[in-house]
């Protein structure tokens, strides 16, 4: 199954656009990868995600305030 930005996993209803486009990349390169259970790849991206948002965000910063 390939998610998008139009069909993706309820539990990603709620992330901020960006943060769901990057979860989707990852639930979907994860799902090509290997053969885990779906609830854990949605799991996993999401957390990935978020983790990925979170660097940028710190990184934004820093950069702004050197």
């Amino acid at each position: 199954m390939v998610w998008n930005q139009t069909h993706f996993p309820a539990a990603m209803r709620s992330l901020p656009p960006s943060v769901r486009e990057k979860a989707i990349e990852i639930a979907n390169s994860l799902l090509a990868s290997e053969s885990s259970d779906k609830q854990k790849v949605i799991s996993t991206s999401i957390t990935e995600a978020r983790v990925w948002a979170r660097q940028r965000f710190i990184e934004s910063r820093n950069t702004a305030v050197s």
